[in-house]
């Protein structure tokens, strides 16, 4: 082992080829996790992997390790600069699931461009809106490790150890949504994640995001959406096949 990377190092600087260096690598991470649009503006293209080493002779194979320790790194950075873990890990498998998928080069270079440009665009939104005090912050990390319960205010402010009218106020206040609301839009993101990726019935999503009935279910998300769960899920069907066509 030691003579075989005594051999890589040597290569190395045979072909003057070195890994890119610690801090031009955490820099990026650092700007996506800022939500610095300008990271946006670069070339995003997957080849060439210049400085950053040969993970397999197969270089399709090679540019899948790659894009995924990417996507590990961005969503690691991302949690740390305030984005909740559930969507974060959550969105990390559904792109690592992509990337595995992935057949082509080009496809690669296309899902490490949406991998960027979806972590980026976040952080930027969420920096712009990040509320300041405690209990917002726990309310928020609260809803979403939580989403499949049939969540109230009250049950909420419980966690978060408030009076159900103080946290509403300051929720609103922070965030501009009032906090039933921003439940409600919380629970119909997911639906709308499920009626796109999934197969799952109206029925089952309802139960599974603890709404009390499926026309409850279909009355609310047709009240933020501006349409029922199966007219949202043949509209982005539709999508898909004029995108091919």
């Amino acid at each position: 082992m030691k003579q075989k990377l005594e051999e890589l190092l040597l290569k190395q600087q045979e072909e003057d080829n070195f890994h890119t260096s610690l801090e031009k690598e955490y820099q990026f991470y650092r700007s996506i996790q800022q939500g610095d649009l300008s990271v946006l503006e670069g070339d995003m293209k997957i080849e060439p992997l210049d400085g950053m080493g040969m993970l397999s002779d197969d270089s399709m194979r090679n540019m899948k390790y790659h894009l995924i320790i990417l996507t590990a790194m961005i969503t690691r950075f991302c949690v740390e600069g305030g984005l909740g873990s559930e969507t974060a890990y959550t969105m990390s498998d559904m792109y690592i699931r992509k990337v595995d998928q992935a057949a082509s080069s080009i496809e690669l270079s296309r899902l490490k461009r949406e991998i960027i440009t979806r972590y980026t665009c976040i952080m930027h939104n969420l920096k712009k809106e990040q509320p300041e005090s405690l209990p917002v912050i726990r309310a928020i990390d609260y809803i979403e490790k939580h989403l499949t319960h049939p969540l109230t205010n009250k049950e909420v402010a419980q966690a978060v150890s408030c009076n159900p009218d103080y946290l509403s106020r300051l929720f609103k206040k922070e965030t501009g949504a009032a906090l039933n609301h921003y439940i409600l839009g919380q629970k119909c993101r997911t639906a709308c994640y499920m009626l796109e990726n999934s197969t799952a019935s109206c029925t089952e999503i309802s139960a599974f995001l603890g709404f009390s009935s499926c026309s409850h279910f279909i009355s609310r998300f047709k009240h933020m959406e501006g349409m029922t769960p199966d007219e949202y899920r043949r509209s982005k069907i539709r999508n898909t096949l004029s995108s091919f066509g």
